[in-house]
């Protein structure tokens, strides 16, 4: 055993009470903010999550006195299917160090309460995380059906590089048209002006438009950089969640790390060790760093942004929580573990995100 130096035996150490925990793994993300806050369903059980909608209308048009009617009845509803998807976060400890060491008054803060409060804030990284991905692709079914796959044509490839041929369970095209299409812009260089305008229309239906935007930090710079100036954007704040953004029409474009572009991308997609963590465990270490962007991972210094123009607001973005207390972010209690005096928790979350794709837009390939 080595010995210990005067100083360590004969001065105590001073620690800084407040704040007690500084967080320096977390990334900030206003889309689950929003959806909880503004789009909230509750989902109080069944087999599936279903919606209705129409794809189609009826038969008829002007005509000419004594004209015969057509008078055939087509299908105009149908239904799109989601299962509710589930996540959990354990918060795992030994009684000995809880019930003994980490007790009394020489506690400098409580292993539960730290370990609690960082178990929420990992559940809400991993909702956001999976709130871009897809979840119908091998590897991916646990995940939400997130905004990869909403966000398709079936044409043009989304963000991560696939297309999706279906939603909701229900083939694109064919029978029910272009209601479930939302074509992807695949940027390919520099963000443009007509081209953030361009995609905002596409997502506008008569007085609809999309009321929030969302890119990565690099692509918000991009854009702060090359417009504002010219008055084309606005510093404001969403009052509902308290993130800053920029109002471009009637959308507040706001910025966050857990959007696809080149942070999450970086060191072939090991940068943010929550994602890493959120994607080997949804895939069992099937997938052990974050899905390449179309056209591969991007070689150093260079970006690849993504940007969506969403309308959240219910019908059009739903977010279904399980009306069941211990799935709408709740605990469980403790339990002891066989053979020894570890005791594990779970934080539990249970639901979905539901979009009608004609409302929305995504753009990728944002290099500057």
């Amino acid at each position: 055993m080595a010995e210990l130096d005067q100083i360590t035996v004969a001065t105590k150490r001073w620690v800084r009470a407040t704040p007690k925990l500084v967080d320096d793994i977390f990334q900030n993300d206003p889309l689950i903010a929003y959806a909880k806050t503004n789009c909230r369903e509750d989902y109080p059980g069944g087999r599936y999550i279903a919606e209705n909608f129409f794809y189609a209308g009826l038969i008829g048009g002007s005509y000419l006195p004594g004209k015969e009617f057509d008078i055939s009845e087509p299908q105009v509803e149908q239904q799109g299917q989601f299962i509710p998807k589930f996540f959990e976060v354990n918060v795992t400890l030994t009684k000995e160090e809880i019930q003994v060491i980490n007790n009394g008054p020489e506690v400098i803060f409580s292993l539960i309460k730290s370990r609690t409060t960082n178990a929420y804030m990992t559940i809400g990284a991993h909702l956001a995380l999976a709130a871009y991905l897809n979840g119908i692709n091998a590897n991916y079914t646990p995940n939400f059906n997130g905004l990869a796959e909403a966000l398709n044509d079936n044409t043009t490839a989304s963000w991560d590089g696939n297309t999706y041929s279906t939603y909701g369970t229900l083939t694109r095209g064919g029978a029910i048209g272009p209601a479930l299409n939302s074509p992807p812009t695949n940027v390919s260089g520099t963000i443009e002006y007509p081209t953030l305008e361009e995609t905002y229309g596409d997502a506008s239906i008569g007085q609809i438009e999309p009321n929030v935007g969302l890119t990565t930090a690099k692509g918000y710079s991009f854009i702060k950089e090359k417009f504002q100036t010219q008055q084309r954007f606005n510093d404001t704040q969403d009052p509902k969640i308290g993130f800053n953004g920029m109002r471009f029409n009637d959308a507040v474009l706001m910025k966050s790390r857990y959007a696809p572009g080149s942070y999450l991308y970086g060191s072939s997609g090991t940068a943010d060790p929550n994602a890493v963590t959120y994607l080997k465990q949804m895939t069992a270490g099937a997938v052990t760093a974050y899905p390449a962007p179309s056209g591969g991972y991007p070689a150093a210094g260079v970006f690849n942004e993504t940007l969506f123009w969403l309308n959240m607001r219910k019908p059009f973005f739903n977010f279904y929580m399980s009306s069941d207390p211990e799935y709408q972010f709740g605990i469980t209690g403790f339990k002891p573990a066989q053979g020894n005096t570890k005791v594990v928790a779970q934080v539990l979350f249970a639901g979905n995100i539901t979009l009608h794709p004609r409302y929305h837009r995504q753009l990728y390939g944002i290099s500057g």
